[in-house]
C-alpha cells in the first residue's frame, strides 16, 4: 500500500489536464453546470462563458476543491475556501512563509493578498506543484519558482504512514460561544468569516464588536443552512462556518500568456470587416462572420496556437 506521501501525489499528478470552473468539485462539465455556475457566481460569468465550453466532459475543480481531493488520500478533511483552509484548526502541523518551504511533496501551497488565501495548491515533489490554475488553464503541473505562492502548510499526519491508516487524533480547538455584547479579535474573526460569505455587515464591517448588525448577518447564516436562527455562534455555526465555500475567495487567475497570431487571407479581411461593424448589445460587441470565413479564421487560429 503506497504512504500518505505517495497516495496524495498520485491523486494530484491524475487530476492534471482536468478542468477548471470557480465552484467545480470534480463534477463532470456540462453545459447545464456552467449556466448553473454563471449564474451562482456572477463575478465569473464572463470566464466561464468565455473558457467553459472547452472543459465540457471533463472533471471540474477550482483551487480549493483540488487540494480538498487530494488531503482526501492521506484521510483529511480540509473545509472549502482557500482561506478557510489556511485558517482550519487541528489540521496543520506547521506553517510558513514561502520562502522557507521544504522541497517535499505534500505540502499546501497558499497565495495570501489583503490578508486572505486567494490561491492554492500542493507540492509534488522536485520543486514542483498541482494546481487548479484557472478557467483559461485548468489543472496543471509547474515548477513551483514559476508561481505566486506567499506561504506553505504541512498536514498534522505522519506523511510515511500507509494511506489507509487513520491519523492522529487532531488536537482540540476549542472555541468561544458568541453572542450579542462579544468583543475581541474571535468575534472581528467571526465577523470577516461572514463577509467572505456574502453576509453584509454594513456600514460597520468586521470591527471586532458582536452587536446588533453582526448578530443579524449571524441569524441569516445559521438560516440559509438550516440551524436554528437564534443569532449565537455556538459549535454548529462553527462548523458551519468552517465548512462552507466563501464566497469572497477570488481564485487566482493568473495573467494569460501572450500569444501572438499571423492570420492571413480573405478570412482575416472578414473578420476586420466585421469588427468595423461590430454592433453593441447588452453591454458586449457582436461580430457576424460568414460560416466558411469563420471557419477557416478557426483553423488558423488552432494551427498558432
Amino acid at each position: 500500500m503506497p504512504s500518505k506521501r505517495e497516495a496524495m501525489v498520485e491523486k494530484a499528478n491524475s487530476l492534471v489536464g482536468c478542468g477548471y470552473i470557480y465552484g467545480a468539485t470534480g463534477w463532470i462539465c456540462t453545459q447545464k453546470r456552467l449556466e448553473q455556475q454563471a449564474k451562482q457566481y456572477p463575478s465569473y460569468a464572463d470566464a466561464i462563458e468565455r473558457y467553459g465550453p472547452k472543459w465540457i466532459g471533463k472533471p471540474c475543480y477550482d483551487c480549493a476543491q483540488l487540494t480538498r481531493e487530494v488531503a482526501k488520500q492521506a484521510g483529511v478533511s480540509l473545509p472549502s475556501g482557500a482561506t478557510s483552509q489556511w485558517r482550519a484548526a487541528g489540521i496543520w502541523k506547521e506553517k510558513d512563509v514561502i520562502d522557507t518551504l521544504p522541497d517535499e511533496a505534500g505540502i499546501f501551497l497558499f497565495t495570501m493578498r489583503d490578508g486572505r488565501m486567494t490561491h492554492t495548491g500542493v507540492s509534488v515533489g522536485g520543486g514542483e506543484e498541482v494546481d487548479a490554475r484557472g478557467h483559461a488553464y485548468g489543472v496543471v503541473r509547474r515548477k513551483i519558482r514559476d508561481t505566486s505562492y506567499t506561504h506553505w502548510a504541512r498536514l498534522a499526519i505522519d506523511y510515511d504512514a500507509p494511506a489507509g491508516d487513520e491519523n492522529p487524533p487532531a488536537e482540540e480547538e476549542t472555541r468561544p460561544t458568541l453572542r450579542r455584547g462579544a468583543s475581541g479579535e474571535t468575534v472581528r474573526h467571526v465577523q470577516q468569516m461572514l463577509i467572505d460569505r456574502g453576509y453584509s455587515l454594513d456600514p460597520y464591517g468586521a470591527d471586532g464588536k458582536f452587536g446588533k448588525t453582526t448578530q443579524e448577518a449571524v441569524k441569516r447564516f445559521q438560516a440559509d443552512h438550516a440551524l436554528g436562527a437564534d443569532g449565537v455562534v455556538g459549535p454548529a455555526t462553527w462548523a458551519a462556518l468552517d465548512a462552507t465555500q466563501a464566497g469572497g475567495d477570488i481564485e487566482e487567475e493568473e495573467p494569460e500568456e501572450m500569444v501572438r497570431l499571423c492570420l492571413t487571407g480573405a478570412a482575416m479581411n472578414a473578420l476586420v470587416r466585421a469588427m468595423r461593424d461590430a454592433q453593441a448589445v447588452g453591454g458586449r460587441m457582436r461580430l457576424e462572420l460568414d460560416e466558411a470565413d469563420y471557419r477557416e479564421l478557426m483553423r488558423q487560429i488552432e494551427d498558432e496556437a
